[in-house]
């Protein structure tokens, strides 16, 4: 269980990445006070929260709706995974791990599209989905391993949106790309294992 939470938490960590989110978070919360500041880290960490802690309990039965393997859907989950990765290490930014709303949209800033799609994006949704299949003897069908690497991976973004005035003089631009290319080469390696255990769960 340990060993699960701990690879689940890393997979999640790394596909949210705040850290690359700061500069939208600071444009977003342009103008706040602190206090304000503090309660717009915490909308976004508990909108993090809700989608992945959905995407973990209801997942197995939306693939169970459409007819979809767990082999085939780990596969898939993988393959993901692997181009989320690949964008983030060559620092695309676009597609799966990142999209920028334009000035002056009237949807909610917070929720749309800085925890939706930004930081639980549709990488660590599957991610999320494809961890607590792989759960398959938790106890009543709850997957509580992902449950907690989802509180485990939301407390991280909470810590880094809540210094997020602090580390954007501390860490540069440079450094932030550093991080996002180092998140991605571990994002690979994690997409091809379960892209590979799901082939060969299929095939067995």
């Amino acid at each position: 269980m340990i060993d699960q939470i701990l690879y689940a938490s890393a997979a999640l960590i790394a596909l949210t990445n705040p850290l690359a989110e700061l500069p939208f978070f600071l444009a977003a919360t342009e103008g706040a006070s602190v206090a304000e500041r503090r309660r717009a880290a915490l909308k976004v960490t508990m909108g993090v929260v809700i989608v992945l802690g959905i995407s973990a309990v209801a997942g197995s039965r939306i693939l169970d709706l459409f007819v979809v393997s767990f082999g085939a859907f780990r596969t898939a989950g993988g393959l993901v995974v692997i181009l989320a990765g690949l964008e983030m290490l060559r620092g695309t930014g676009s597609g799966l791990t990142s999209v920028r709303a334009g000035p002056g949209e009237d949807d909610d800033h917070l929720w749309v599209p800085l925890v939706m799609p930004l930081i639980a994006g549709p990488a660590a949704i599957t991610a999320t989905i494809t961890l607590a299949l792989e759960e398959s003897e938790a106890p009543l069908g709850v997957p509580l391993g992902t449950l907690l690497a989802v509180l485990v991976a939301a407390v991280a973004v909470l810590v880094i949106l809540l210094a997020a005035g602090s580390l954007s003089t501390a860490i540069s631009r440079r450094g932030i790309r550093i991080f996002e290319r180092f998140s991605g080469l571990i994002l690979i390696a994690i997409g091809f294992q379960m892209g590979m255990s799901g082939i060969r769960e299929f095939f067995l």
